[in-house]
């Protein structure tokens, strides 16, 4: 068995689009395919339909209309979503396993996608680190605050540098970004460092974001006790 080949870059499209995510894998004697979708709001997987090859394809009731289920044959097959909304964004999962119960089905790596509401325009996040308080202890820990905002879609991920180097330890980010109609997304993240490494070392906060056909950094830097970008 070979785990299932399905793309795992984000698709970002223009609502109306009408979208393909492709699946395959190499295990003959898995023939059902069944496809799942996960809104950004809710860890669970909700069904949309499943299908053997060279047999009608099965739908729940809600996703018929809105979604199609294709079979090449055993090992491939395709959901498309007709005229996507951006109601249809959500990270789309294709699984595989030998009949509809009873057995343990193997899933692909997920692919996520964005379908842009025709209000909005597409916009790169503004990043600013703000320094540590006054307020905290003077030989304490310190902490550093990123905030990525005013961008869309919601595709970034945050990391942090000290003295150009990446760091782990310490960071706690925003599991999601936060809408707001007037001011689009934003996203926070911490880095907590000791005082000595704040009196003395340059920190970093890069996010990169996707812009529907690749990644780009965006980033700021604070140095030392003063604090001030550079």
């Amino acid at each position: 068995w070979d785990p299932l080949d399905l793309p795992t870059r984000p698709q970002i499209v223009k609502e109306g689009t009408e979208v393909t995510i492709s699946c395959s894998h190499d295990g003959s004697s898995y023939p059902l395919m069944l496809w799942y979708q996960q809104k950004e709001d809710n860890h669970s997987l909700t069904l949309i339909g499943y299908g053997y090859a060279n047999s009608a394809q099965n739908y729940e009731g809600q996703f018929e209309q809105q979604f199609e289920l294709t079979r090449e044959d055993s090992v491939r097959g395709a959901l498309i979503v007709r005229s996507a909304k951006p109601s249809d964004s959500a990270v789309y999962f294709c699984a595989a396993t030998h009949c509809a119960s009873g057995y343990e089905a193997h899933f692909g790596g997920g692919t996520r996608l964005t379908v842009l509401d025709s209000k909005y325009n597409r916009t790169e996040p503004t990043v600013k680190i703000l320094p540590p308080s006054s307020k905290e202890c003077k030989n304490k820990k310190k902490t550093l605050v990123c905030v990525a905002s005013g961008f869309y879609p919601d595709h970034v991920s945050v990391s942090w540098q000290i003295d150009g180097v990446d760091v782990t330890d310490g960071v706690a980010t925003d599991n999601n970004a936060v809408w707001k109609e007037e001011s689009y997304y934003s996203i926070t993240s911490r880095l907590r460092v000791s005082a000595e490494d704040w009196r003395s070392r340059t920190f970093t906060c890069t996010v990169t974001f996707f812009n529907g056909t690749g990644y780009e950094p965006y980033s700021d830097s604070v140095q030392g006790t003063a604090g001030k970008s550079i």
